[in-house]
């Protein structure tokens, strides 16, 4: 049979990762429908609704679903691949293909801190009350009278 013949095998993969996407997507396309709908109601009682949330929704979504699509593909794809040919290259596809799912994952840290600008605060902030324990070597601090170094 010509592989466009072949029935398309079901397996239990491609629901792991369509449904979930599907619910992502069902939830983010209402939940930006009523930000944008609050954000016209704030503006004619000349107020302003933060476009911080709807940004952020939207880019996890949208990274979250495509950071899936390739072990959509990889799942679907199985089927018409024979069993004795399964083995070869495809343990390395599957590994880079579970790779881009941790994109997912990644992501967030940049998503937030490009979105939200009270998590960047929140970052700035730790990382200068840390920075001197960062600037101190191995036992040895610099004065600042004279340049000399006291041990």
């Amino acid at each position: 049979k010509q592989w466009y013949q072949r029935r398309v095998p079901l397996r239990p993969g491609i629901f792991y990762i369509l449904v979930p996407n599907i619910i992502i997507v069902a939830t983010t396309i209402p939940t930006l429908k009523y930000l944008a709908t609050a954000r016209k109601s704030a503006r004619r009682v000349q107020g302003s609704v933060p476009w911080q949330g709807a940004l952020t929704v939207a880019l996890t979504a949208v990274v979250y679903c495509i950071s899936t699509l390739p072990l959509l593909f990889y799942h679907f794809g199985i089927g018409f691949v024979q069993d004795g040919q399964r083995e070869g290259a495809l343990s390395h596809v599957h590994r880079v293909v579970l790779s881009a799912c941790l994109m997912n994952i990644m992501s967030n840290f940049y998503i937030y801190t490009l979105t939200i600008k009270s998590f960047r605060r929140f970052l700035i902030s730790k990382i200068f009350s840390n920075l001197p324990i960062f600037l101190q070597t191995s036992g040895n601090t610099v004065s600042s009278t004279g340049g000399k170094t006291v041990r």
